[in-house]
């Protein structure tokens, strides 16, 4: 991903690819749990829904980096015409917000966030707190 301008891609693309990283890390971290695959989709399902992403981005945002905090805001301000009947659109549009945050850090190379982001809120469950 070398030679991408975050800020010349939009916010609905960043979502798309922040969509795939995002899965495919949490399904990283839960496959060395020996879990059967059945439980495995369960779980890494859990954690891309909407509504996880949205809880998730609501107690990120105001830690995050100015231009992290500037790519997703941008992100959860795209032109959003549908969204799925499981969450509300404000719950979509942070959930959008979240995963182009996810690109960006992939497109960066700040793994250590993602990893963080991991950890605390979705090992530790910290996003009961807001």
């Amino acid at each position: 991903m070398d030679n991408i301008r975050v800020k010349e891609l939009n916010g609905l693309a960043l979502a798309y690819l922040g969509d795939a990283v995002w899965e495919l890390r949490l399904r990283e971290k839960f496959i060395v749990r020996n879990l059967k695959v059945k439980d495995l989709n369960k779980l890494v399902k859990a954690h891309v829904s909407a509504v996880a992403q949205s809880k998730i981005y609501l107690n990120i945002i105001d830690e995050l980096e100015g231009e992290y905090r500037a790519c997703a805001r941008r992100a959860r301000n795209s032109k959003i015409s549908t969204f799925p009947k499981s969450c509300t659109m404000k719950e979509y549009k942070n959930a959008t917000a979240f995963e182009a945050l996810i690109a960006m850090c992939y497109i960066n190379k700040r793994e250590d966030i993602i990893e963080g982001i991991i950890e605390n809120y979705v090992f530790e469950k910290k996003n009961d707190e807001k």
